[in-house]
């Protein structure tokens, strides 16, 4: 599922920190990363952004004859795009396992969980009816792109207004909204994914990361089961359960199971809140006559993201009396030191220690005296 290539010492590095109860980022196993939702000029229009996961929605539509299996209910298409502008490993018009995948869980949890009322964008039976479609476009992929594709299609199915329409005689006419007030998508319920990551066949982990992800599904894909994997669990605001995938190692305890249904069912239920609310004050803002485009989400710290001190690193080293100092002035901070701090190299004896400097060593470093006598 991931064409990323790690090294032994990322996967064993992760594994550790994550068995010790860390992870890169600083969150805790059930804490999830910021989320934001930001609408554009059109209905059914939105780009959702889960930590450095952005992923943008845009529903259209059109009239057109139905299926013969359902006469009268409407049709729901979804497509998901994965270009290289969320990342290098994929390529124009080509399609991945990721993009399959993701269409799959998709098309799962919004067309088998009859979610949408269809029967609403019926038109004329056997004749004419809408045609709702979803496209997804994947703008930076940093992991969990499940549960964002699943925000921003659930936002803009719940955005989204059709034009409304007049039949007179066998013609039918179809307003515009200068004319007429457009229709809102009917949606019985509110379904969401989350995405769990398990390690150590134990551990859940949610809303990972890319890293995270990759790590625990690198070692399914090499053929050595480790215990890790991916769980996707869909469930609306009532608790009801929508969808169950996983991806990876077997799971031996139906404890993590019931620990990810668990946390599914509180996740799915703020999000839902969050989007209900995000939507009613997008609409008291179009009908104050606010100008709404995405121009908005680009801001400054955007632009000069890549120019942020992301990741600062502390250092901690021992002074003569063999006591861990912690130095907030030789603290170093990745780009921000132009040239390496002197430290030095001391003997933990202290009738033969001798005392060196030199630039670039990180800590200090303990030389014994046997040393010296080899």
């Amino acid at each position: 599922m991931r064409d990323v290539f790690l090294s032994n010492c990322e996967k064993t590095f992760l594994n550790r920190i994550v068995s010790e109860g860390h992870r890169l980022d600083g969150r805790i196993y059930n804490e999830s990363r910021p989320l934001n939702i930001s609408f554009g000029s059109e209905y059914g229009s939105c780009i959702v952004s889960l930590g450095e996961t952005k992923v943008l929605a845009q529903v259209s539509c059109e009239v057109t004859q139905p299926k013969q299996i359902r006469p009268n209910e409407g049709i729901l298409y979804i497509n998901a795009e994965i270009s290289p502008m969320a990342a290098p490993q994929f390529e124009v018009n080509r399609q991945t396992d990721l993009s399959v995948y993701l269409n799959r869980l998709l098309e799962k949890c919004y067309k088998d969980s009859k979610c949408i009322d269809l029967e609403s964008l019926c038109i004329v039976v056997e004749e004419k009816v809408w045609s709702l479609r979803v496209d997804i476009k994947v703008l930076n992929h940093d992991g969990n792109l499940i549960e964002c594709a699943s925000i921003a299609t659930l936002t803009s199915l719940a955005h989204f207004k059709r034009p409304d329409v007049t039949r007179s005689g066998d013609s039918v006419v179809i307003h515009t909204m200068a004319e007429k007030d457009p229709i809102p998508t009917v949606l019985f319920h509110y379904p969401i994914c989350s995405t769990f990551a398990i390690f150590n066949s134990d551990i859940l982990l949610s809303d990972p990361n890319f890293l995270e992800e990759s790590v625990c599904t690198s070692s399914t894909e090499e053929g050595v089961s480790t215990g890790g994997g991916l769980l996707v669990v869909g469930m609306n605001q009532y608790k009801e359960l929508c969808l169950l995938d996983l991806t990876g190692a077997a799971i031996y305890s139906s404890n993590i199971v019931h620990k990810a249904i668990t946390g599914a069912a509180a996740k799915c239920k703020e999000i839902v809140d969050m989007v209900k609310k995000a939507i009613v004050s997008d609409d008291t803002l179009r009908q104050k006559r606010v100008k709404i485009n995405f121009s908005d989400v680009i801001t400054q710290d955007h632009l000069l993201s890549l120019s942020k001190k992301d990741l600062n690193i502390k250092l901690k080293h021992y002074n003569t009396d063999e006591k861990m100092v912690d130095d907030d002035e030789d603290a170093m901070t990745i780009d921000s030191d132009p040239e390496p701090s002197k430290y030095d190299v001391v003997s933990s004896n202290p009738q033969t220690a001798e005392t060196l400097s030199r630039k670039g060593a990180s800590q200090w470093i303990e030389i014994s005296s046997d040393s010296e006598e080899d």
